[in-house]
């Protein structure tokens, strides 16, 4: 947590901004049209006055202007000396009395009913965003880093979500275990478009698209071996065979851009993945 302390050359460290709707009033009947009808919310007075005793304190309302003055008569009919802000160039509050503005003044700390701390990640605070405006449900999920994505070029990747090829072969092993994005590289392999066992696949009816350049589907990486002559017929010889589990197609494809190894989504990437992972499509049971 960022820790603001008063600073002499800095006039915003010397201020607080408390809203005032659901934090110093309550709303039981709803927004009655715009009249100031609740009571206090426990501790706000309180919390109001002790504020007071060590910083200015200004009240920020999204209201428009022609309920100010109501504000603050309710204040002032709570016992605080307020006053309505009609200054337009105003950029920060010290004073006294209680301010009630609707401008964004800088100060040491807002108080509110909605306010989101950024703690200087973007990986975390987009999720944590996006689930607080309703378009990410559940608890926010794990950082962008802790997920790698792997980039497999079509038609392989179709094998992988159709179910039948539980394999991915490579020239390099890895450590990982668990959770991977399956990315969709823009460019086909021609090998693969000539495969007879991904021709059987992309023939039979409902067959995955070949989607490029995407974010496809997640999956969980459960081992990685040398070829021993094993993993037939999808492992190749001579290579590493990464074997993947649970695979999820993803509801729709998130464009990206690929790279070499395993690499990490960044923060919008990342976020959009947990949107669609809410309406992912299981794909078929690996055979």
């Amino acid at each position: 947590m960022t820790v603001i302390p008063l600073n002499p050359d800095s006039p915003a460290s010397h201020a607080v901004g408390v809203d005032f709707d659901l934090t110093v009033v309550r709303h039981d009947k709803g927004w009655q049209d715009g009249r100031i009808y609740g009571a206090p919310i426990p501790g706000a007075l309180e919390a109001l006055r002790t504020l007071q005793a060590v910083r200015s304190v200004f009240i920020v309302t999204a209201r428009h202007r022609r309920y100010h003055p109501a504000i603050a008569a309710w204040l002032i009919s709570h016992g605080f000396d307020a006053i309505v802000d009609e200054d337009p160039d105003r950029a920060y509050w010290l004073g006294a009395s209680l301010l009630v503005t609707n401008k964004k003044l800088g100060g040491a700390i807002y108080i509110d009913d909605r306010g989101m701390c950024f703690e200087g990640d973007w990986d975390t605070a987009l999720p944590e965003a996006l689930r607080r405006i309703g378009e990410l449900s559940g608890p926010v999920a794990q950082p962008a880093a802790d997920v790698p994505a792997l980039t497999i070029r079509q038609p392989w990747l179709a094998a992988i979500l159709a179910g039948d090829k539980a394999i991915e072969n490579r020239s390099w092993p890895t450590r990982h275990r668990g959770p991977v994005v399956l990315h969709a590289a823009r460019a086909l392999a021609r090998d693969g478009q000539a495969d007879p066992l991904v021709r059987a696949v992309l023939a039979r009816p409902g067959a995955p698209a070949l989607t490029t350049g995407a974010l496809v589907a997640t999956a969980r990486v459960t081992d990685c071996h040398r070829d021993t002559g094993c993993c037939r017929p999808w492992g190749l010889p001579g290579l590493w065979h990464w074997r993947l589990a649970d695979v999820q197609a993803l509801a729709e494809p998130i464009p990206a851009a690929g790279r070499l190894g395993l690499w990490r989504l960044d923060p919008g990437q990342h976020a959009m993945l947990h949107r669609r992972q809410a309406t992912a499509l299981p794909a078929l049971a690996h055979r």
